[in-house]
């Protein structure tokens, strides 16, 4: 696991690496906190140097004392918080991990911290629903889960999306390294293709809509042979460490 009995960690990009974590091309994006976020940029701590940045002064999120960026909602397209960043595609029948620590805000609304510029997205729907919505050969997953599983406003905590087995496109969900019991522990299916190239915002910069309403701490997607088990559970147990979260189940 690369951690030692003094809770050391070897990383590149902020990832356990050596004989852990190898993604190399295939972590597509990853903001991490405490890597020189602010206002106006966050650095991408991938190969692919996918910095993301607001639109303008008035929808820069808040840089967080501590770390991470603070997004805030206002229901407006005005001065609602969103970063947008160099497109890239998840193709059909590939396998991918994505990866958020947050701490919502909010539970009444749709908070959506990952989108492309249309419908596809990754987002949070309730405290009790996540959703994933694909284009060509996928479509909308909506997984509902258990009050075991809630994601409720207040509470920072890791959140994964993780899908396998390629042209079948099981979807799995994860909190604090716990499987998602709500949509049937054999997950639910959605092989499509998707874009992402906002954070905080859906339909950004077409219809803007369901921005996220509170603080990122690490973002960040693995695709293709890297998306692995292994490399969950390595990544969920660093950033449990790492942000103080109690790693709970399906070691």
């Amino acid at each position: 696991m690369g951690l030692t009995g003094r809770h050391r960690m070897r990383t590149h990009a902020g990832m356990p690496h050596g004989s852990t974590v190898k993604a190399g091309s295939n972590l597509m994006m990853y903001y991490q906190f405490n890597t020189g976020e602010s206002s106006t940029s966050w650095p991408d701590q991938s190969s692919h140097e996918r910095r993301a940045e607001p639109d303008g002064e008035e929808t820069a999120p808040e840089v967080v004392v501590g770390g991470g960026l603070d997004f805030n909602d206002t229901n407006s397209s005005e001065d609602s918080s969103s970063m947008s960043f160099t497109k890239f595609t998840v193709q059909e029948n590939y396998n991918f991990l994505s990866f958020i620590v947050c701490k919502p805000e909010d539970a009444t609304n749709t908070l959506c911290y990952l989108s492309d510029s249309g419908s596809e997205v990754l987002q949070f729907t309730s405290a009790n629903q996540h959703q994933l919505k694909t284009g060509t050969g996928g479509g909308t997953s909506s997984m509902t889960h258990s009050s075991i599983f809630t994601c409720p406003p207040g509470e920072k905590f890791l959140f994964m999306i993780h899908r396998t087995g390629d042209n079948t496109g099981t979807i799995k969900i994860y909190k604090n390294g716990l499987v998602c019991n709500g949509h049937n522990n054999s997950g639910t299916t959605n092989p499509g293709i998707f874009e992402l190239q906002n954070l905080g915002v859906k339909n950004n910069p077409t219809s803007e809509s369901n921005w996220f309403n509170g603080v990122m701490y690490d973002v960040g997607l693995i695709k293709a042979q890297g998306a692995t088990d292994k490399v969950r559970d390595m990544i969920t147990d660093y950033l449990c460490l790492k942000h103080g979260i109690e790693r709970v189940g399906n070691y």
